[in-house]
């Protein structure tokens, strides 16, 4: 198998993983604390790392370069999983997995200045027609408006610059030990208020979802680390927009959820520009592999 197919395969692993989680946090969220619902997603997801890398990584596994710079990467992606769960007990699945991918748009526009990396006049105008498109699923100041969207749009922001710190110092440290320390801070950030705030899951179908969430989680994050290491970014980021497809369909058969028309045209123009983003990325990425002239 070539690796640029090994990392799509593995990239739509990832994606029905992360739309199956999401699916699990709503059916719970409808019956236990938010908190609680995402003290599972990491705890179970840190059970899960222990048994893949301890056995072969050791001590390896606790050892980083950068430590500090690995609790604040974990930080965020723990605050971007608190707002996104909160918002998505009011909210389809579709709607809050459309708003969510204006992700790669916000790392296009911060990577200019976080990364050092140059965008383009291109970009830049295919980051303003996306971010038009989230205008257009949010629509503030109208009577469908719903604030729960805002909870989306800062997670979507948290889960920004959790990859953009990714992407730093990715590189200098181990893939393992950078997961595994991404759940411990998110197990220790949330354990705190479980005494206040924790009902006993009844019966074993709610301990399933709860230790599914973790397994979902830890997978999906696996999968992805292997996509992005198999094949350049622009060709796996445009796979990540299947996540929509798997989170309205998972909407419809779950929870009855149908996002109205708007939402599927500021989805669509939310696709659109990530994919342009991506095509731009790609072209990028085959004149640098191309020799220099030396004329």
């Amino acid at each position: 198998m070539s690796p640029i197919l090994r990392a799509i395969l593995a990239i739509l692993v990832s994606m029905m993983c992360f739309s199956v989680l999401n699916a699990m946090s709503k059916t719970l969220s409808q019956h236990y604390p938010v908190i609680e619902v995402i003290w599972a997603r990491y705890f179970f997801a840190f059970v899960l790392m222990l048994a893949l890398f301890l056995p072969t990584s050791g001590m390896n596994l606790f050892r980083f370069r950068n430590l500090g710079s690995q609790v604040v990467r974990g930080v965020l992606l723990f605050l971007s999983s608190f707002l996104y769960f909160n918002g998505l007990v009011y909210m389809p699945l579709a709607t809050a997995a459309a708003i969510s991918l204006t992700s790669p748009l916000i790392v296009t526009a911060l990577s200019a200045r976080f990364l050092q990396e140059p965008v383009g006049r291109r970009r830049w105008a295919a980051v303003c027609v996306g971010f038009v498109g989230a205008l257009i699923v949010v629509r503030p100041g109208q009577a469908q408006f719903d604030w729960h969207a805002l909870l989306i749009v800062g997670s979507t922001l948290c889960s920004a610059l959790y990859q953009l710190y990714s992407r730093r110092y990715g590189p200098t440290e181990r893939a393992d030990a950078s997961a595994t320390l991404a759940t411990i801070v998110g197990t220790v950030a949330a354990s705190p208020f479980l005494p206040f705030d924790w009902v006993m899951p009844a019966g074993g179908w709610h301990w399933t979802l709860f230790a599914g969430m973790g397994v979902m989680a830890g997978v999906g994050h696996y999968f992805l680390t292997i996509a992005y290491s198999q094949a350049p970014a622009a060709v796996v980021a445009p796979f990540n927009y299947l996540q929509l497809v798997g989170a309205a369909l998972l909407g419809y058969l779950v929870f009855g959820d149908i996002p109205d028309a708007w939402s599927w045209v500021g989805a669509g123009v939310i696709v659109a520009s990530g994919l342009y983003i991506g095509h731009r990325e790609r072209i990028r990425h085959r004149l640098s592999q191309q020799p220099a002239n030396k004329n």
